[in-house]
């Protein structure tokens, strides 16, 4: 069988869009699972690059019109590298709920309850993928999915080989986007921070007046209960403030890359 190549531009202005949808789709949190084969995620980035083709065909073309074909490894680098910070930053916002539920590991008490994470590479406990896997599917289920492709399509007008000069700002973006994530984490996890200062207190005083009793083992116990009555009485308001905290970072940042 032969395959034959009518416009060659057009075929590779497809290779960059291609090159630059996987590197956003690998990051993603459903397919940078190990479970997921990497044929699938390579089909599924054929294939969304393929549906919004048309879109953005001519920003593509315009550079390799401009940078000519002996320059394709350079476009593919730059269409790459773009891709890998648009899909860090997708990825990034996952990361709100992440930290928030490693503080709420931390105050409940079950710190020492944690296992390996391939995705991660890392440790992490009970909470944190409780919280993780439940915006995804709220993420997936809510429709918030589209202002992110929005953004992924508009990213190939607004950051290409033609136009690097919008990456320039990326550092105020960014330090912006972790300061406010990490504010969020904080706010997310702030009533289990102060209802175990309040028992730490509590227990403080009692170690006072009786010291003969395992203060200790008892404020083991009493924690562990008291944060899972207290994150279980609170659990509706935590993730409706954790989706709209994530609907607002997500207008952020479709707001700077288109």
């Amino acid at each position: 069988m032969n395959i034959n190549i009518t416009d060659q531009y057009l075929f590779l202005a497809f290779w960059l869009s291609f090159t630059r949808w996987f590197a956003v789709l690998m990051q993603l949190p459903i397919f940078d699972n190990l479970a997921v084969p990497n044929i699938l995620k390579i089909l599924c980035s054929f294939v969304i690059s393929w549906a919004f083709f048309d879109m953005n065909k001519v920003y593509l073309l315009n550079d390799l019109k401009f940078y000519g074909l002996d320059s394709l490894w350079y476009l593919t680098a730059v269409h790459g590298m773009v891709g890998l910070f648009i899909g860090f930053m997708v990825k990034s916002m996952m990361t709100l709920f992440v930290a928030a539920g490693n503080i709420v590991t931390q105050q409940v008490g079950f710190a020492s309850v944690s296992y390996f994470d391939p995705t991660q590479m890392t440790q992490v406990g009970p909470f944190e993928k409780l919280f993780q896997w439940v915006m995804v599917i709220m993420v997936l289920t809510s429709g918030a999915l589209i202002p992110m492709f929005k953004g992924v399509i508009g990213s190939f007008a607004t950051v290409n080989a033609l136009h690097l000069e919008k990456l320039i700002t990326s550092p105020q973006y960014v330090t912006e986007m972790f300061k406010s994530i990490f504010q969020s984490a904080i706010l997310l996890s702030m009533p289990l921070i102060l209802a175990n200062l309040l028992m730490n207190l509590v227990f403080g005083i009692v170690a006072r007046a009786i010291p003969q009793m395992n203060i200790l083992m008892v404020s083991f116990v009493v924690n562990i209960g008291m944060g899972l009555i207290i994150f279980l009485s609170i659990s509706n308001e935590f993730f409706e403030v954790s989706f709209e905290l994530y609907q607002k970072q997500l207008a952020n940042w479709f707001n700077y890359f288109t």
